[in-house]
């Protein structure tokens, strides 16, 4: 537990340094989905469905706007609201990716239906609840931002309703408590009276730490589902999902993009469960090496987009079991890619 926690919680850190939104928010989610593997001494390839599903399933709750929600907390007229409004963000945060999450062990064999209730309810939820700001937890006036909590929400609820499974909403509920306790006791920390404390940095450990420690007691003891041998021609995988996630994710003029992404992820993974790694591992290393673009450091994302994904698809073929090292790997990679950003904003 101990360890699944700490994976998530210096996975949430990092999400906030080296690439915001849901794309960043799959580094927490892969790397606490191959600490849970690795604890429970599963192989690579029961593993691979886990660690995809993970890392969009907690990507999801990144399209959520949360910053002016901070303000809100901090000002003293409106503390009470801001706290309602991160807790509850922290609760659908972890209850849509505890749902995601339980396809490792109940992927449907028709997911075309999964995708459609996930998007229709996504759709649903901000059309009615969001965009008229029928409860609204950032600023009205002053840059308002456009919210998804409740698109968010009314997804994760239909497509649990639909899948009728005791281990969807064992998994569902134990990450809705943790994400509520972690983002919501986590916010705390921006109300310490001290000049230059990181509470907003401190409250992201806090939120991966406690999430990720509560969803570890709701995992099973059996396996998921076992993916798929990993062939010679898989790692043609690699480019596509990246594509398919980045460019879709950056491209696509909707407010709930990467809920696009996801559920034409979720059309693929049941097909090609192997694929599974290279969705949690590669893709998550790619959209994080995207944002060195924006720093001038080019070569350095292509090197580092690429040739620890061809490790890990050496590993897939050669080893039964590669968890931990992908897990150090990626962990490695993002922090190395961390300390560029930071020199170069500290050079500039």
């Amino acid at each position: 537990m101990i360890l699944a926690a700490l994976m998530m919680s210096i996975g949430w850190a990092l999400r906030g340094s080296i690439g915001g939104g849901p794309l960043g928010a799959m580094i927490p989610g892969a790397l606490w989905a191959m600490a849970v593997a690795h604890q429970r001494k599963w192989t690579a390839r029961q593993a691979s469905l886990l660690v995809g599903l993970c890392a969009i399933g907690i990507g999801l709750g990144g399209q959520m706007t949360y910053g002016q929600t901070i303000g809100l907390l901090r000002d003293v007229d409106t503390r009470w609201w801001g706290l309602t409004g991160l807790t509850v963000k922290g609760a659908i945060w972890g209850l849509l990716g505890g749902t995601i999450l339980s396809l490792a062990w109940v992927m449907p064999a028709r997911p075309v239906r999964i995708s459609l209730l996930l998007l229709g309810a996504t759709q649903a939820g901000w059309m009615f609840v969001n965009e008229p700001k029928l409860i609204y937890f950032s600023h009205p006036f002053v840059k308002p931002r456009a919210e998804i909590w409740a698109g968010l929400l009314l997804s994760a609820l239909v497509v649990l309703v639909f899948l009728r499974e005791k281990i969807s909403w064992r998994l569902a509920l134990y990450g809705c408590v943790g994400g509520a306790l972690g983002f919501g006791g986590g916010s705390f920390f921006n109300l310490v009276p001290v000049a230059g404390f990181p509470g907003w940095k401190m409250m992201e450990f806090t939120f991966g730490l406690v999430m990720g420690g509560v969803m570890w007691f709701a995992v099973p003891q059996e396996a998921p589902v076992e993916s798929k041998e990993f062939g010679k021609w898989d790692w043609v995988g690699y480019p596509l999902l990246a594509a398919l996630v980045i460019g879709v994710d950056l491209n696509l003029q909707v407010r709930f993009a990467y809920s696009v992404v996801v559920a034409l992820a979720l059309l693929v993974l049941p097909r090609f469960s192997q694929w599974g790694w290279m969705l949690g591992f590669g893709v998550t290393l790619a959209a994080a090496c995207w944002e060195l673009q924006d720093q001038k450091h080019e070569v350095w994302a292509a090197v580092l987009g690429t040739a620890p994904v061809a490790v890990v698809a050496w590993w897939q073929m050669r080893r039964g079991n590669f968890t931990r090292d992908a897990m150090w790997l990626l962990l490695g990679v993002c922090c190395w890619i961390y300390c560029l950003e930071y020199f170069a904003m500290f050079k500039a």
